[in-house]
C-alpha cells in the first residue's frame, strides 16, 4: 500500500490520484477485475501511474516492471485486447505469458491523445477468469481514455507552470536579496552625507549654503527612508517574521521622539496629544518604523497648509496611534491595493514600500490599520492589543 508520504510526493509531482482511481473502481467494478491498471509513456520510458486492487479498494504501490514483459509481448499497436480467460486465447504465446504471471483474464486499451499517438494504457487483470460484456466496454473505454488522455496532458501543463513559477520565485528571492545587500552597503554612505551635512548646516552663516545643505539633508533623508523601507520588506519576507514581542515599552517619548525629528527636518508643527499609561509587549524599533511611516506619509500626501494631528492613548486593553491630515481631492483618492507592496501614491518618489511594512508589522503585533476618509479629512489608525504575546 502507498503510504501517505508517498501520495504527497506523488500529488507534488502532479499527479492526480483521486480522479484516476474513481476511473479504475468504477471500470474494475464493471468488468468484475480485481487490478486496474494506468500506464504512462514519458518519451521512450513506460511507468505506472496508478496500479487500484478493487478487492481492497486502495491504491497499491506495484514494481513496474511487473508487467513489461506483458505489454512488450501483448501491448502492440491501437487494437484494444480482450482476454476473458486465458486458456481459451487464441493466441498461444499470450495465454503461456499469462499464465507465467499467474493470470488469467486480461483487458487493454491504448490511451491516445489530439494527435492520435499513444500516452498511455489501461489495463485490467484477474487471477480467474471473468466473463465481461465487451460492447459495453467498447463504449466506455474510449470515454475513459479520453478522460486519462486529458489528465496526463493536465499533470504536463501544471509541472511546467510550476516549474516557471519556481524560477520566478527564485529570480524574485535573488533580487530582493540584491536589494537587501545593496541597502546595507548604501545604509552607512547615506548616514554620514546626512551627519555632515546636519553639522555644516548649524555651523556655515552663509544663506546660500544654508539651503544648499539642506537640501543635500533632505535628500539624504528620503535614501535613508528608502534603504530602511528595503531592509524591513526583507527582514519581514526572510525573517518568517520574527520579531521579539517580548519587551515592556512605554511608547510616549518614542512617538515624541518621531515627532521632534519630523517637526526638524519638514518645518511642519504637529499637533500630538499623547496619553499612554501602560507599557505594551512589542518590539520597539519595528513600532517606530509604523509611526514614522504613518506620519511621513501624512506630510507627503497632505495638505501642507493644514495641521496633522497625532493621537496616542490605551483604551480598551489596545494601544491605539492614529494620524489625522487633511487632503486634496479626496474625491479622487483611491484605496485599492493601498496597502500592497510597490503601490506609489501621485508625485511619490519612494519606493511604495512604507504602508506595506506598516501593516505587515502592526499585523505581527495582532493588531490592525483602520483607513477612516470624512469629507477631507483622512485617518490612519492603528490598534494593537497591549498584551501582543
Amino acid at each position: 500500500m502507498i503510504s501517505p508520504n508517498q501520495l504527497n510526493e506523488h500529488y507534488a509531482k502532479g499527479s492526480d490520484f483521486d480522479s484516476c482511481q474513481k476511473i479504475l473502481e468504477v471500470l474494475c467494478s464493471h468488468t468484475k477485475m480485481r487490478y486496474g491498471l494506468i500506464r504512462k509513456k514519458d518519451g521512450l520510458k513506460w511507468g505506472n501511474w496508478c496500479v487500484y486492487d478493487y478487492q481492497s479498494r486502495t491504491i497499491v504501490n506495484k514494481n513496474s516492471e511487473t508487467y513489461v514483459k506483458i505489454y512488450q509481448e501483448i501491448r502492440r499497436g491501437f487494437s484494444p485486447i480482450y482476454i476473458a480467460d486465458s486458456e481459451q486465447c487464441s493466441v498461444g504465446r499470450w495465454a503461456l505469458l499469462l499464465q507465467e504471471f499467474g493470470l488469467k483474464s486480461y483487458i487493454s486499451y491504448p490511451i491516445i491523445n489530439n494527435s492520435d499517438s499513444i500516452v498511455g494504457h489501461l489495463s485490467f487483470m484477474n487471477t480467474e477468469p471473468v466473463h465481461f460484456d465487451r460492447s459495453k466496454l467498447e463504449m466506455l473505454l474510449p470515454v475513459c481514455g479520453d478522460l486519462i488522455a486529458i489528465d496526463f496532458k493536465s499533470v504536463i501543463e501544471y509541472r511546467s507552470t510550476r516549474k516557471k513559477l519556481e524560477q520566478e520565485i527564485n529570480y524574485s528571492k535573488n533580487r530582493e536579496l540584491v536589494l537587501t545587500s545593496l541597502a546595507h552597503d548604501l545604509n552607512n554612505p547615506v548616514s554620514i552625507v546626512k551627519v555632515i551635512s546636519q553639522y555644516l548646516s548649524e555651523n556655515i552663516s552663509d544663506e546660500n549654503y544654508k539651503n544648499l545643505l539642506k537640501k543635500i539633508e533632505e535628500a539624504s533623508f528620503r535614501m535613508k527612508g528608502m534603504i530602511d523601507d528595503i531592509l524591513d520588506f526583507s527582514s519581514i519576507r526572510f525573517e518568517n517574521r520574527r520579531i521579539r514581542l517580548i519587551e515592556q515599552k512605554c511608547m510616549d517619548s518614542l512617538i515624541r521622539q518621531i515627532l521632534a525629528e519630523f517637526e526638524l527636518l519638514h518645518h511642519r508643527k504637529l499637533l500630538a496629544n499623547i496619553n499612554l499609561s501602560a507599557k505594551i509587549h512589542c518590539d520597539q524599533h519595528k513600532l517606530g518604523r509604523v509611526f514614522a511611516n504613518l506620519i511621513g506619509n501624512a506630510i507627503k500626501h497632505g495638505n501642507p497648509n493644514e495641521d496633522i494631528k497625532i493621537n496616542a492613548f490605551i483604551r480598551n486593553e489596545n494601544f491605539i496611534f492614529s494620524v489625522t491630515n487633511e487632503v486634496m481631492n479626496s474625491e479622487s483618492l483611491d484605496f485599492t491595493d493601498l496597502f500592497e507592496p510597490f503601490v506609489r501614491g501621485t508625485n511619490s518618489k519612494g519606493l511604495g514600500l512604507g504602508l506595506f511594512i506598516t501593516r505587515e508589522i502592526v499585523k505581527i503585533h495582532k493588531g490592525k490599520i483602520v483607513v477612516d476618509l470624512k469629507g477631507s479629512k483622512i485617518t490612519f489608525k492603528m490598534i494593537i492589543p497591549i498584551d501582543a504575546l
